[in-house]
């Protein structure tokens, strides 16, 4: 008899991953498609329901072989009813009932999980998270995403909002966050905020390998050539890193005196800066969270890359069909 198998969906701005998973986590197959987030919602539904059915056809299976579909989506999330009130990186999503629609449009249960969660699930799963009860994943790349595992159970709070570690205050007006907000922690760590802040420092008068970039019109700043400074000496960038590892110990800080986690794993290209960032994050977290000085601190890279949203999207599908 074959064994049973879920579909994991991670539904970005940008690209849309669909995957074929065995119940103990292993990717059968995967399929990578432009989400093209200008279309309408349905389009982008069938396109996914589309994506879906020919993996399952590539591997000789039917629909009833598979447990149901998890599908990891950006934004406000309302999971009960299935629906995504809004999201920012798809702007026709308002208010959109999309489990209704892909069940209709596959025949398949689906099963809502917002992205980030997802990414937690993952690497609580088969990931970095694995042997912990209580765990923070947070993913720093275009945006910051978390999610919280605790008691080994994903936390999602009152109106399925909680984990939005990015859009907790850091500074009281300061730069201004893509959620409308001033001084969120995204605005300063994310690779957006990196680049940003550079750019202020460059424009403040600060010398800088980094200057000659911002002159290059088809080759724009970005956190990853930030990085890339840094390893070869640059005095901005590396300090630039440094405080993002301070900045970010601070939430984490106060999130370790608040839940008293046994490891927050980090993802995301920022993470890619390796010890630039985690040294001086280490560093910062040891003098800020009570419990440095009585437990040992594990805050660990992210096992599971891009493939962390997928895999969790799927645990999702298998663990919700397990009850119903």
């Amino acid at each position: 008899m074959l064994k049973r198998r879920a579909i994991g969906i991670d539904l970005g701005g940008t690209n849309i991953r669909i995957a074929l998973l065995s119940s103990s986590g292993e990717i059968i197959g995967i399929h990578k498609q432009p989400t093209h987030a200008e279309r309408e919602i349905g389009q982008i539904l069938e396109a996914i329901a589309s994506g879906i059915m020919n993996l399952i056809n590539e591997h000789h299976m039917s629909r009833e072989d598979i447990v149901g579909v998890g599908l990891g989506a950006p934004g406000f999330l309302s999971l009960d009813s299935g629906v995504i009130h809004f999201s920012p990186n798809l702007p026709t999503v308002k208010e959109t009932p999309v489990v209704s629609l892909l069940e209709g449009l596959t025949g398949l249960p689906v099963y809502l999980e917002n992205d980030a969660n997802a990414a937690a699930i993952g690497e609580h799963w088969i990931g970095a998270g694995q042997g912990f009860h209580n765990v923070l994943c947070i993913t720093l790349g275009t945006g910051v995403g978390s999610g919280f595992i605790l008691n080994d159970t994903i936390w999602h709070g009152s109106n399925d909002l909680a984990g939005e570690l990015g859009h907790t205050t850091l500074f009281i007006d300061g730069l201004p966050c893509n959620c409308g907000r001033k001084g969120c922690l995204e605005a300063y760590v994310s690779a957006t905020g990196i680049v940003t802040r550079t750019r202020l420092a460059l424009s403040g008068g600060r010398s800088s390998s980094l200057a000659a970039v911002l002159h290059q019109e088809n080759n724009p700043l970005t956190s990853v050539m930030i990085y890339e400074h840094a390893k070869k000496g640059d005095r901005l960038a590396r300090e630039l890193l440094e405080e993002t590892g301070r900045y970010l110990a601070v939430s984490l800080g106060n999130v370790l005196n608040m839940l008293d986690l046994e490891t927050i794993i980090l993802g995301g290209k920022v993470s890619q800066a390796g010890e630039f960032l985690f040294r001086p994050t280490i560093d910062e977290v040891e003098r800020r969270a009570i419990r440095a000085a009585y437990y040992p601190l594990k805050i660990v890279p992210a096992q599971l890359g891009d493939h962390a949203g997928i895999i969790g999207a799927a645990k999702t599908a298998f663990d919700q069909s397990r009850g119903n």
